[in-house]
């Protein structure tokens, strides 16, 4: 298995989302969420960092400001209880997760494994941009131990790591709102995120690398804690 290469954070890449973002949302086209179908492929059992509480909190607070502009029924994705930034998906969502979930336990292993010795991970909320799904905050890393603490992962895992064999993670991110309805102010979010693309740095420290399934409670997908490894 190939190593993951360090996730890019040059301005232009997160550029490209917002051009990309802003076009999708000015015609009309932009994605919209639903609630993951029983045989969907999206919100699997996935490995995430939590922000820290301060971090959650303003999080939260940009998360409610963009969807005052959007209009109603997007999903609060950055509210502190959801808020996430990823480091891979595990496997398919499924429903039979129990606490002796034995694919559960191989990767808390894994994890267990990857962790020792890395210490807290520290990011800097750079500003936020627009996809064609989302609005989202860019996370940069203060150097390189996310990306190490993500390939030793990887292959901590082995053959548990298919999932994202061929896939590679360009990005450090957190999505703040998720579309689910029709963007009925979409001149004025765009506006919006222009207006904050750039900010002073927010930083963001991580302790703890949670192991999560996802439920949807009507208004976001929630993370429900399979098991967790402290950074220390």
């Amino acid at each position: 298995m190939s190593e993951p290469l360090p996730r890019r954070t040059e301005r232009a890449t997160f550029d490209q989302l917002f051009a990309d973002g802003a076009a999708a949302l000015a015609a009309g086209s932009h994605g919209i969420q639903v609630a993951p179908p029983g045989d969907g492929r999206r919100w699997g059992v996935s490995v995430v960092l939590r922000p820290d509480p301060e971090a959650a909190a303003s999080l939260e607070a940009l998360a409610h400001e963009a969807a005052a502009v959007a209009g109603d029924g997007h999903w609060l994705t950055g509210a502190a209880e959801n808020s996430h930034l990823t480091v891979r998906a595990l496997e398919w969502p499924r429903a039979d997760i129990g606490d002796d979930d034995p694919c559960v336990a191989r990767y808390a292993t894994a994890l267990r494994t990857a962790v020792a010795g890395v210490r807290p991970l520290t990011f800097a909320v750079t500003g936020l941009t627009l996809t064609p799904l989302s609005v989202m905050a860019c996370a940069v890393p203060a150097d390189d131990t996310a990306d190490r603490l993500s390939a030793a992962y990887a292959a901590a895992l082995g053959p548990d790591a298919w999932l994202e064999k061929e896939f590679r993670r360009d990005l450090w991110y957190l999505n703040v709102l998720h579309f689910a309805a029709p963007v009925t102010r979409a001149r004025a979010l765009i506006d919006w995120v222009a207006e904050r693309r750039a900010s002073a740095p927010m930083a963001l420290r991580v302790t703890e690398v949670e192991i999560a399934a996802w439920r949807f409670t009507g208004s976001g997908m929630t993370p429900r804690r399979l098991a967790v490894a402290v950074l220390a």
